[in-house]
C-alpha cells in the first residue's frame, strides 16, 4: 500500500469513527389562569347542606381532616398522581438533536414525561453521551370548605370552597453512552431534583425554571366543583 492510499483510508476511518454529541432545545408555554366558581347558594338550610356534605364527604376519596360546625368549616385533603386532572402548569416542547437526527417530546408541564437531556461533553469521539430523564410530578391539596347561612335570606346557604395546592415535580435519570454502532452502556445516575409548586384556588403559583418565562400553575377547578357538585345533586 503506497502512502497515499493509506492516508486516505486513515482519513476515512477517522471520519466515519467520530460521533457528533448531541444537542437539546426546551420551550414552555404558559396557559392563561382561569377563574372557576368555588362558591354556590344553596335553597336549604345552613344544618341541613351541613349534614349532607358531611355524609358525602366522609364516602368519597377526601379525607376529612376536621369538623367544625362552630367555625362552620370543613377541612379536608387529598394526593394525586395524575395532577393533570387538577392542575393546568402549561406546555413544553423539547427537542434532542444527534447529527441528521431529532426526537421530540411534547407534554403536560404537570404531567409525567421522559426524555432525552443531551451532557456538556462526550467521553471520546466513537461515543455519544446524554442523559435519560423522567419527570414525575405528584399533587397534594387542602381544602377549607366554609358553609354559612345567607345573610339575606336564612332559608339559604352559601357554600365556598378554598384550596391550597402543592405540585411536587420530581426528576430523576440515567447516564448512558452510545456507540457508534448504537450499542448503550451505563454511566451512573443523575442526582435527583424535587421542586414544589404552591397556589391557591383562583390565584397562580410560579417556579423559576431558567431562561424564558416561569412556570406557571393554576387549579383547572375540578375539586372545587367535585365537592360543591355533592350539593347541586341534593338542590331541587
Amino acid at each position: 500500500m503506497n502512502y497515499r492510499v493509506g492516508s486516505i483510508l486513515a482519513i476515512a476511518i477517522f471520519i466515519t469513527g467520530c460521533a457528533t454529541q448531541g444537542v437539546n432545545s426546551r420551550e414552555y408555554t404558559e396557559n392563561a389562569p382561569i377563574q372557576i366558581k368555588n362558591e354556590i347558594v344553596v335553597s336549604k338550610p345552613q344544618s341541613q347542606v351541613w349534614d349532607i356534605l358531611v355524609k358525602k364527604l366522609s364516602k368519597s376519596f377526601y379525607v376529612v381532616n376536621n369538623i367544625d360546625k362552630e367555625s362552620r368549616i370543613i377541612n379536608i385533603s387529598f394526593s394525586s398522581d395524575s395532577p393533570c386532572e387538577y392542575v393546568d402548569c402549561g406546555k413544553t416542547h423539547r427537542t434532542y438533536t444527534q447529527g441528521n437526527k431529532t426526537e421530540t417530546y411534547d407534554y403536560d408541564t404537570a404531567g409525567l414525561a421522559t426524555f432525552k437531556l443531551a451532557t456538556p461533553q462526550q467521553e471520546g469521539p466513537a461515543i455519544v453521551n446524554y442523559a435519560l430523564i423522567r419527570r414525575e410530578p405528584s399533587l397534594e391539596g387542602r381544602s377549607n370548605i366554609y358553609i354559612s347561612p345567607d345573610e339575606k335570606d336564612n332559608g339559604k346557604t352559601i357554600v365556598t370552597v378554598n384550596t391550597r395546592y402543592i405540585l411536587t415535580i420530581k426528576v430523576n435519570g440515567e447516564l448512558v453512552a452510545q456507540d457508534l454502532y448504537g450499542r448503550v452502556y451505563p454511566r451512573g445516575r443523575v442526582p435527583g431534583k424535587t421542586s414544589t409548586v404552591t397556589f391557591n384556588t383562583n390565584k397562580a403559583g410560579q417556579l423559576d425554571i431558567g431562561n424564558g418565562p416561569k412556570l406557571t400553575c393554576f387549579s383547572k377547578g375540578k375539586l372545587e366543583k367535585d365537592i360543591l357538585d355533592m350539593i347541586r345533586g341534593e338542590h331541587k
